[in-house]
């Protein structure tokens, strides 16, 4: 006879990492009219703005959108740094790794390079290198056995256990518009060279039905003033966002994270138009919020009867548990080497990729990046790429580990006979989620007794063996758990030492 189980049913999400893929891009651009011959290239930055994700019918990744660059150069008999700025378009696919059924698709982009060349006076040739990161949310149905339909004589083993899990994720698109002025004493902005911006999510809660996000803006704006100076604007600019968070309990945790979408960066504010002691800052961003729950799961581990046997399925069931968040923090001094003697430093930038985790370290790719000025009064950039290992410690076991890696805060820049020494602090915000496996019983059926079944014994006095739970004896026995513990006058199965003979009940 089949035993009829009740179920319970559980849904929420599970977050799916796929491997990186690379994209390269390219373009050819012609010099403006209103711009001199270019006589040297000194350096170009770019941000990468994606505005484009899906996936295709045959289950690849597409990611679209635009690298904001900037190329820095010398014009031939005009004195002072120039710079261009255009968009180089992208669209690149991930092969065979997604699945058509998910959803909630992500992919964060990174620049992992960006150089330029001259073709010919007018014209330079700019190639951007990325790495794409993909992720996706699947959405999770799960049923599991918590208790039997009659008696029988049914002994039920049931385990609890709690895991945190996505229990869904909004999405929303804003502009982030700031004036900012200029350092009084100095001249005003002639031409905007390069705009970097840092976004940096500090607060995600849940507040009634809404979901209330907060962080910062970093910006970095190299400016050129009119009499051929070069200036630095860096501020950090807070903003929040609320996006609709109906259907979650209060309870729930929430994350941010943050895509750019467009930037821009120009003189003159709405009001003064022409005001050149003002830049404003316009920046699209999409914030992605992750809302998590904490899940009870229940469930019968196995089960037999006392009167009858039973024959049980199984099924494994795996449950994410103890899940972690923590920062390691690394401070970094890495040369730069010029090949010229450095006067001054005009400007520094630091970026990380994605970090992996090898031999209880994660490896984090650097790349860093130097503007500056040579005892000649030529401009100059020296760059470089590097790995860092930030020490973690992790316990043995199954764990899904992730990290992502970030400059957070200042660049200290310090000139030597061999170049710029630049020294600055790499976190890593580090979450771990130890993967467990259980064995759920999914369906069981009761046997006949046969007739020539040999009598249980009258008797039953025994130990219990090393690492033997009261569960095993009872089941071995068709006792009961309570029962054994009632006849030997224990409380509870900690009473049990290894020399004690038990009095088993006889089975019914």
């Amino acid at each position: 006879m089949e035993l009829k189980l009740q179920k319970a049913d559980h849904d929420y999400f599970e977050t799916l990492r796929f491997a990186p893929f690379p994209c390269e891009t390219m373009r050819e651009t012609i010099v403006p009219d209103s711009c001199g011959d270019i006589a040297r290239i000194v350096d170009a930055t770019g941000a990468v703005c994606l505005t484009g994700r899906e996936m295709t019918g045959d289950g690849r990744f597409c990611a679209s959108g635009n690298v904001e660059a900037s190329v820095l150069y010398i014009p031939e008999k005009e004195e002072g740094l120039r710079s261009l700025h255009f968009q180089i378009p992208f669209q690149c696919y991930g092969e065979g790794q997604g699945d058509a059924s998910c959803e909630n698709l992500d992919i964060r982009g990174e620049l992992r390079s960006i150089d330029a060349r001259i073709l010919n006076p007018r014209k330079i040739l700019t190639r951007a290198n990325l790495v794409l990161y993909p992720t996706l949310c699947r959405h999770v149905s799960l049923s599991v056995s918590t208790g039997v339909e009659g008696d029988g004589g049914i002994q039920l083993l049931r385990e609890q256990k709690e895991t945190r899990v996505p229990a869904g994720i909004r999405e929303k698109e804003f502009t982030f518009s700031e004036e900012l002025p200029l350092s009084p004493g100095r001249g005003g902005a002639e031409e905007i060279l390069t705009t970097r911006v840092d976004i940096r999510g500090s607060d995600s809660k849940l507040i009634g039905s809404k979901l209330v996000v907060k962080g910062f803006l970093s910006a970095s704006v190299l400016y050129r003033e009119s009499g051929g100076r070069l200036g630095i604007l860096q501020q950090e600019l807070p903003f929040s966002q609320i996006l609709e968070g109906a259907g979650f309990d209060e309870d729930c945790e929430s994350e941010a994270a943050y895509r750019l979408l467009s930037l821009e960066c120009h003189t003159g504010s709405e009001s003064a138009p022409d005001d050149a002691c003002t830049l404003t800052l316009t920046v699209s961003l999409c914030t992605r919020v992750t809302v998590w729950k904490r899940l009870e799961i229940g469930f019968i581990s196995d089960l037999y009867s006392t009167s009858s046997s039973v024959v049980c399925q199984t099924e494994e069931l795996e449950i994410g548990e103890d899940s972690q968040q923590n920062v390691r923090r690394q401070n970094v001094r890495e040369l730069l080497e010029t090949g010229s003697a450095v006067r001054s430093v005009i400007d520094t930038e630091i970026s990380c990729g994605g970090a992996r985790l090898e031999s209880g370290e994660w490896k984090v790719p650097v790349w860093a990046r130097c503007l500056y000025m040579d005892e000649g009064d030529q401009l100059g950039s020296v760059r470089r790429e590097f790995t860092i290992s930030v020490p973690d410690e992790l316990e043995g076991g199954e764990l899904d580990c992730q990290a992502q890696a970030a400059c957070r805060g200042d660049v200290i820049a310090n000139i030597t006979p061999e170049g710029v020494e630049l020294r600055f602090p790499i976190e890593c915000e580090v979450s771990t989620t130890r993967r467990r496996r259980y064995l759920c019983v999914s369906g069981g059926e009761i046997e006949a007794e046969t007739q020539d079944r040999e009598p249980a014994p009258s008797l039953i006095l025994r130990k219990m063996g090393a690492g033997e739970t009261l569960w095993a004896v009872a089941k071995q026995y068709r006792a009961t758990r309570e029962g054994i513990l009632s006849v030997n006058e224990l409380a509870d199965e900690s009473q049990i030492t290894p020399e004690r003979l038990l009095l088993i009940p006889r089975a019914r």
